[in-house]
């Protein structure tokens, strides 16, 4: 019998403009720590992240709250991650980008539209039970700072 587990799939958070590894800008550092607050309630058992900047750094807040280390994955190596999230059947997050969250959420089981590089925040949250996922989709809020 198959155990209870969710895995949540999120792209990174608002990044800077560089030209390469670009960090979290100030609006994605807040929303990292959104994520963190707005994952809190899980029993979470992983991490995962691309290596990086923009991804480890959306992931940190998380791992820090549950007391856990960031792995890395490969960013076209999305499958092979799914299998070791299948077969682990932890709960655990996985931090990507644009261009891979859509297929690793497809590789999970549920198929769902690409997104565009202006997206920010959308959170797929794929509970599985008896093997089977049911996805809700979520989304972090931001909070306008005031002038």
């Amino acid at each position: 019998m198959a155990k209870d587990f969710t895995i949540v799939v999120v792209r990174h958070a608002e990044k800077a403009v560089a030209e390469s590894d670009p960090a979290l800008n100030s609006k994605g550092k807040q929303r990292a720590q959104l994520l963190a607050e707005m994952l809190s309630k899980l029993d979470l058992e992983a991490v995962y992240s691309t290596p990086f900047q923009r991804t480890e750094q959306t992931a940190q807040p998380v791992a820090k709250r549950f007391d856990l280390a960031v792995q890395n994955y490969k960013a076209g190596d999305g499958e092979v991650l799914v299998e070791k999230l299948l077969a682990a059947e932890q709960t655990a997050l996985v931090v990507g980008h644009s261009n891979t969250v859509p297929g690793i959420v497809g590789a999970l089981g549920v198929e769902v539209e690409s997104m565009t590089e202006k997206e920010y925040g959308d959170v797929f949250l794929l509970h599985f039970r008896d093997g089977q996922p049911r996805l809700h989709r979520l989304m972090i809020p931001m909070i306008e700072e005031k002038e």
